[in-house]
């Protein structure tokens, strides 16, 4: 198969019946769900892309274990051209969804560090975990599977480690070894496309000790075997996709994420899906190397999102009639500024890369971690940013049955215009792709920025009282020169 059509994904995943819950609910056709069909189309198009002919350079790469074309993000990654192509690919894919893949994305960090670390494991304890797991990464590439990858731990208590915890499970652990497999049990916080992906890679969530080594355990599941539970998360904007129209969502087509806590209640795991058992002294390694690769990916969703970020607020300054005045093309330029900088920190993380005992290339680990914590303080950043731009309208929009209204809409349409020649609905449509992209679903944030008046009105009242004082200043400064007496 090699390639999958975007319809072959979906018809993979309605053939799957995992155990998922939303809002209370037991939920049966993922499909039609209004939380779940945005992040499945968001998945739909990255297969979509990879099928044609001009993506095929960014989204496909040869395999050498099955020597035909695969997706970049189930390839495992053998030089830095590969780390670039893949740095990039993100990137482009942002512009395109301005969502979550995870279930794509996650696919390159969760089997590139399984594959290194089961190479480790077998050279050093003369295991046979990397033939194993390259079988599976054989039938993953070959049928171009939809891969999550499942790290973050539930953690419980923060100060005690994992065998310190009042309850054991909070922390993924073994708590069975038969002749067939082992039985596993705890949870998995937050994890990126799980229920809409067909396989999800375990992993562990830290460095373990030796007498913690039930929790030393990697394997691989289908994302709707017996025992897994998922429950969806519920960001407030979800709620909105059940009450609202397509003009309310910000990103209309594909703006849910649609992670899911996933819990394994004593999940059955056979031998050949298991890649790590026991072995706490290598989780440490197995964890790095993930937490390198996908500093690494995700670094470059940051940087695609900051992109959508500045083209939304280039537009809505021109709809709200401030266009490319001089204060707006400064904070633009800082827009750009922080997503170049986390660019080229990353850009130097796969220059400096180096090549695991694998094979696997990894960012170097000093540039990727600048570039990561760089590239979330400019999110935030950004997001103030933006909402200093655009204006209280991103947090207090009417709906838009507001505007369908017989009376009130066309009231709205006339006092809710800016410039008058650009149709209100498409002011408000990018106010409420703003309030998708910086996040800023709860009033405090741009009702503190723009309440008693915007950050631009306390600029211009420090400025007139500067000029009230500078030619003292100024006279002081020359005195202290010697220019005047």
């Amino acid at each position: 198969m090699a390639i999958r059509t975007k319809e072959q994904y979906y018809e993979s995943v309605r053939r799957q019946a995992p155990e998922l819950y939303s809002f209370g609910e037991r939920l049966g056709d993922i499909g039609a769900h209004p939380c779940f069909k945005p992040p499945l189309d968001a998945i739909g198009l990255v297969y979509e892309l990879s099928s044609q002919q001009d993506y095929e350079n960014l989204l496909t790469a040869q395999s050498p274990f099955t020597g035909g074309k695969v997706s970049r993000f189930v390839h495992i990654l053998s030089d830095r051209e590969d780390l670039a192509r893949r740095f990039r690919a993100s990137r482009y894919l942002v512009h395109k969804h301005g969502a979550c893949i995870g279930a794509r994305c996650v696919s390159t960090g969760a089997l590139n560090s399984t594959y290194a670390a089961t190479f480790d494991m077998d050279r050093k304890l003369g295991t046979n975990y990397h033939a194993r797991f390259v079988s599976f990464l054989k039938q993953v590439q070959e049928n171009d599977l939809a891969v999550a990858g499942a790290m973050m731990d539930v953690k419980g208590d923060r100060s005690k480690s994992p065998g310190g915890q009042l309850e054991p499970d909070s922390y993924l652990r073994i708590v069975e070894r038969r002749n067939d497999g082992i039985v596993v049990r705890g949870a998995k916080a937050s994890i990126s496309g799980a229920v809409i992906a067909n396989e999800i890679v375990v992993l562990p969530c830290t460095a373990l000790k030796p007498e913690e080594k039930d929790y030393a355990v990697c394997f691989a599941v289908r994302s709707d075997a017996p025992g897994i539970i998922h429950v969806a998360e519920a960001p407030g904007p979800n709620a909105r996709r059940f009450v609202g129209e397509e003009m309310d969502y910000g990103n209309a087509r594909y703006g849910a994420h649609g992670s899911t806590h996933v819990i394994f209640d004593n999940v059955f795991i056979p031998w050949d899906r298991v890649f790590m058992c026991g072995e706490s002294e290598f989780a440490g390694a197995l964890v790095n190397y993930f937490a390198l690769l996908q500093r690494l990916f995700s670094t470059a969703c940051k940087i695609g999102h900051r992109d959508l970020l500045m083209g939304a607020a280039a537009v809505i300054a021109d709809y709200n009639g401030v266009g490319l005045t001089r204060q707006i093309r400064e904070k633009l330029t800082e827009l750009y500024f922080q997503s170049e900088l986390s660019t080229g920190c990353a850009l130097a993380s796969i220059y400096q890369a180096q090549k695991s005992p694998s094979g696997v290339f990894l960012p170097d680990s000093l540039y990727i971690n600048i570039a990561k914590l760089q590239g979330v303080s400019a999110i935030w950043d950004g997001n103030y940013i933006t909402s200093d731009i655009a204006g209280g309208l991103v947090c207090t929009s009417p709906t838009a049955k507001d505007f369908k209204n017989e009376k009130i809409g066309k009231l709205l349409d006339k006092y809710l215009r800016g410039r008058a020649d650009i149709p209100t609905e498409y002011r408000i449509r990018m106010m409420r792709l703003i309030e998708y992209l910086t996040g800023q679903s709860s009033v405090i944030p741009v009702e503190s920025t723009h309440g008693a008046g915007s950050p631009q009105a306390q600029r211009m009242a420090i400025q007139q009282a500067l000029m009230g004082v500078l030619d003292q200043y100024k006279k002081d400064a020359r005195i202290m020169a010697g220019i005047e007496a």
